[in-house]
């Protein structure tokens, strides 16, 4: 006999799966009429090009009804969705419960569907005469990436997984369980709520702007797929060049919004870990990045073409690779936010393989296409740009491999273990990388495009190299970079820097990009902030109270206050003053003293806690008070049963400031220049 259960809320359920539904099957048919519209030439081509836009235009719509369904089961607390229960909460804060939309997979791979979605209706306004091509690509990748949305089996095989599942149907047998109550809705009173590490501002704004940078990187590689459809082998640069300066701002934006969070919400003391799946964020931005210099190149020579083909398809490929490594849980054991196996393995790696079979099969087919002969100018702007580019594809070949590692363990059957300290082994195997980029960024500053004169070159590097050489010594003199590696870095960096600027002011080379260089510049600042703050990071804590806390690592590193105790540590008196519970999560104050005229001053408190979460046990949350030149980074190491004494840890990072200017320059630079490719884009097509 069939329970009849009280209170469910069925419909906007219902309504849910039937956007979905209506969504795959619109993005299915608008990609085969576009490719019909495509290859017919016959009279109904334009009836098919007027239904691809209608349904492409319906399967966006159906997109926005979901969102919209989903948000409603969210803010009404429909517990009896699985999704709903799994990760809201009543006690959520409004800006929290904003995030629960992607917290999971299904809201994850939603976003992603809905930022392409508007990519693609933009398309259709702008496309014209590249539409149809394009589009095909843009439909085919909506039919993979909703697919992911379906939540149904077909002969035992699972496609996809919705996030309208109600809670009782994800339980196999309802013996024993609460779903046995008709009423079982009155027995579940809350949702398990958010991952706490979660529930932090910029992870509001985090996962969304990831997601668009990670959508936008499928527009250029539409339009260097429809130029090998169209076999137009030239202009596609021109139409793909904004698309890729967004793509490179808006991924970066979120991966640095991912390393703020990181900053502020885990305990490894930074805001880059060397992550595995930071890792598979960071390799379509380098490749990204190298593909827009060899468009930049091709542009006006033709021996960089296969490699713009080859450097912009594979960022579309390794973003579908981030989402396989991500959510297929083969990085479980390696990466701490990586998702679960859900049993969609073998639906990513189709998605997957369709994609980059069809980008090497356009490739092989118009091969002979890049066979350009042409004379090399070792002394020319495009022969180090061209260099440069090759040497950022190799750091992200490099990055990419290492964290493929439990990949081939699971294909090959191997063991190999991966890094035991995956940052020092990442920063050893980058910093070459990065110092040769910051050459090659610096000799561009005085180049022009085909032939320069070497000693009009060198006359022009003279200055700048010698201001470099000059503000290397008080970072030597004053001990803030003592390694010979790191010195020899810090030049390069530096010489960077003055370069981008002399041309700035000078016009050293012809023609001059002003967002280039505003770009290049934000980038060597970065890397100066890199290699200083981390030189110099150190751990300032260390136990100097009369308790032993087990062990040499501990004792060196972390710090036990007693409440009311004053100790001494790293240029400050610290104490514990007191704490405050707040729901599942309790604060700690810990002021930092200065001892002047016999009294003891305060400098100012931080505020670390600790969430008891039902699920995952202790969560600790850092503190940081940040001043102009250096950050104190505090976090609880450990709490115990008794609340009168904690355990901390506190690092100094200093110089942090100079990192979010470098970023902020970046942004500038290749904001400005994605508007003014925008902007000529605009105006040509009018």
């Amino acid at each position: 006999m069939d329970i009849q259960y009280l209170q469910e809320h069925l419909f906007p359920g219902n309504l849910g799966k039937f956007f979905i539904w209506t969504s795959f099957f619109a993005a299915l048919i608008a990609t085969v009429f576009y490719i019909l519209s495509f290859f017919t030439k016959r009279f109904n081509n334009r009836s098919y090009l007027l239904g691809a836009k209608g349904f492409y235009i319906l399967h966006a719509l159906s997109l926005a009804g979901v969102a919209v369904v989903l948000y409603y089961l969210i803010f009404k607390h429909y517990f009896e969705y699985s999704y709903v229960w799994q990760y809201s909460s009543r006690l959520l804060p409004v800006k929290y419960i904003i995030s629960c939309f992607w917290a999971g997979q299904e809201g994850s791979f939603l976003v992603w569907a809905i930022w392409q979605a508007v990519i693609g209706i933009i398309l259709l306004c702008v496309a014209r005469d590249w539409e149809k091509p394009v589009m095909a690509v843009i439909s085919l990748s909506q039919v993979f990436v909703t697919s992911m949305l379906l939540g149904i089996q077909i002969l035992g095989v699972r496609i996809g997984s919705s996030p309208f599942i109600l809670l009782r149907e994800t339980v196999n047998n309802i013996s024993g369980t609460i779903f046995t109550q008709p009423n079982y809705l009155s027995l579940l009173g809350d949702g398990n709520g958010l991952n706490p590490l979660l529930e932090n501002i910029w992870m509001t704004i985090h996962p969304p702007i990831l997601f668009l940078g990670y959508a936008l990187a499928l527009a250029p590689f539409a339009y260097a797929i429809a130029s090998f459809l169209k076999k137009d082998y030239t202009r596609w640069i021109g139409k793909a060049i904004p698309w890729t300066l967004l793509s490179i701002t808006l991924l970066g934006a979120g991966i640095l919004l991912g390393g703020a969070w990181a900053y502020v919400s885990l305990t490894f003391g930074g805001f880059w870990a060397w992550d595995p799946v930071e890792n598979s964020s960071l390799v379509p931005w380098m490749t990204l990045v190298a593909g827009l210099h060899l468009m930049v190149i091709a542009r006006k020579q033709h021996f960089a073409l296969f490699s713009s083909y080859l450097f912009l398809g594979l960022s579309y490929i390794l973003v579908l690779y981030a989402s396989f490594l991500t959510r297929s849980g083969v990085l479980a054991d390696t990466s701490a936010h990586s998702f679960g196996d859900n049993g969609m393995t073998a639906q990513l790696l189709i998605f997957l393989i369709v994609f980059l079979v069809l980008l090497v099969v356009m490739i092989i087919l118009h091969a002979k296409q890049f066979h350009i002969k042409k004379k090399e100018e070792l002394l020319s702007r495009e022969f180090w740009m061209f260099l440069g580019s090759i040497i950022v594809a190799l750091g992200a070949f490099q990055i990419i491999f290492v964290t493929s590692i439990p990949v081939f363990n699971s294909v090959f059957g191997t063991d190999i273990a991966p890094p035991a300290d995956s940052v020092g082994f990442y920063n050893r195997w980058q910093t070459p990388f990065a110092l040769l980029i910051a050459g090659f960024i610096a000799f561009c500053q005085f180049l022009n495009y085909s032939t320069n004169q070497p000693e009009i070159f060198f006359r022009k590097v003279l200055i700048p190299a010698g201001i470099s050489f000059i503000l290397c010594i008080p970072f030597i003199a004053g001990g803030i970079i003592t390694k010979m590696n790191y010195i020899l870095f810090l030049f390069f960096i530096l010489f960077s820097i003055i370069s981008s600027i002399y041309n700035l002011v000078f016009q050293t080379s012809r023609p001059r990009n002003i967002g280039a260089i505003i770009t290049h510049t934000g980038f060597a600042v970065f890397l100066l902030g890199t290699i200083i703050t981390f030189s110099n990071s150190k751990t300032i804590s260390s136990n100097t109270s009369k308790y032993d806390l087990g062990d040499e690592k501990s004792n060196a590193e972390n710090l036990m206050l007693v409440k009311n105790d004053t100790l001494y540590m790293g240029g400050f008196y610290v104490t514990y003053v007191n704490n405050k519970p707040r729901g599942n999560e309790t604060d700690y104050r810990v002021d930092f003293l200065s001892y002047k005229d016999g009294k003891f001053l305060k400098e100012f408190s931080l505020f670390p806690s600790v969430n008891i979460h039902p699920r995952m046990g202790a969560v600790y949350n850092p503190s940081t008070r940040h001043f102009i030149n250096r950050d104190y980074y505090t976090y609880i190491a450990h709490v115990g049963n008794d609340p009168e004494y904690i355990v901390i840890k506190v690092i100094m990072n200093p110089y942090i400031n100079v990192l979010w200017i470098g970023t902020i320059l970046m942004t500038i630079g290749i904001g400005y220049s994605a508007w003014k490719r925008i902007r000529q884009r605009l105006i040509s097509n009018t």
